[in-house]
């Protein structure tokens, strides 16, 4: 029997139609033609069901995140997993395409969740299973774990500096890299830019090896000279050569 599109698809898996996701899909707020048109561009993607759960609440329902630009929930489509980007209705922008280009710019460099689709308010990728870079290094890492994350996640900001697209948030790994095991994703590109110096690696380096939560939880595993990083960093900051990121990743062993 095929369920409706109100109908619950499990506890915490429901149909885009149910009632109660109209604030999410629509969030903040939206009308009915603004509701209507984006039930449509969901079924156009594929999307057969909406995922509950995660550390944001909406209203009293649990997502994936929220930023400045959109929502994110666990999402059904095409047959599998997926992660769903949702423009927020008060977002500063008219649609999702600059996001999407440099979404794709990213992935031709092999980096980030593969994009699977997209429309003027949505966008559905691969989803990044894991945690968040902080939980992770907070959850009892070894040394060789800690290098193989850190030596991943330099030599993808390498592949966006080389691409000319600067993410623009990695300052903040914490909120930008899922880790799962030895493997990191590098999320989220609403912040991107093809106009600005690239920044990927001194960002990412300054927050892994430097100073923050993140440097300080891998430091207690994977000792390192601090200053040695600050110069490398400042070195392929000044000159962004191949050379000059293996020097950054000596530091990480």
């Amino acid at each position: 029997m095929t369920s409706s599109p109100l109908q619950k698809a499990s506890s915490d898996e429901l149909a885009p139609g149910a009632p109660g996701l109209e604030k999410i899909i629509g969030y903040p707020r939206a009308d009915g033609q603004e509701h209507a048109a984006r039930m449509s561009e969901l079924e156009k993607l594929g999307v057969s069901s909406i995922i509950l759960g995660g550390r944001t609440v909406i209203g009293g329902t649990r997502i994936a995140g929220k930023g400045c630009v959109g929502l994110v929930v666990k999402a059904r489509a095409q047959g599998r997993l997926c992660a769903l980007k949702i423009r927020r209705t008060d977002a500063n922008r008219p649609d999702m395409r600059d996001e999407v280009r440099y979404h794709e710019i990213a992935n031709g460099a092999g980096v980030g969740p593969r994009l699977l689709g997209y429309s003027d308010n949505f966008m559905l990728m691969e989803f990044a299973e894991g945690q968040s870079i902080v939980e992770w290094a907070q959850g009892g890492i070894e040394r060789k774990q800690a290098s193989a994350v850190v030596r991943s996640v330099l030599e993808q900001c390498f592949a966006l500096d080389r691409a000319g697209i600067d993410h623009g948030e990695l300052s903040h790994v914490d909120r930008h890299v899922i880790v799962d095991g030895r493997n990191a994703v590098i999320i989220d590109f609403e912040s991107a830019s093809v106009e600005r110096k690239m920044s990927n690696v001194s960002s990412a380096g300054q927050s892994l090896l430097v100073s923050g939560a993140v440097a300080s939880a891998i430091e207690k595993v994977l000792p390192h000279d601090r200053q040695r990083a600050i110069n490398a960093l400042k070195t392929y900051k000044r000159d962004q050569t191949r050379e000059n990121l293996d020097a950054v990743l000596a530091v990480a062993g």
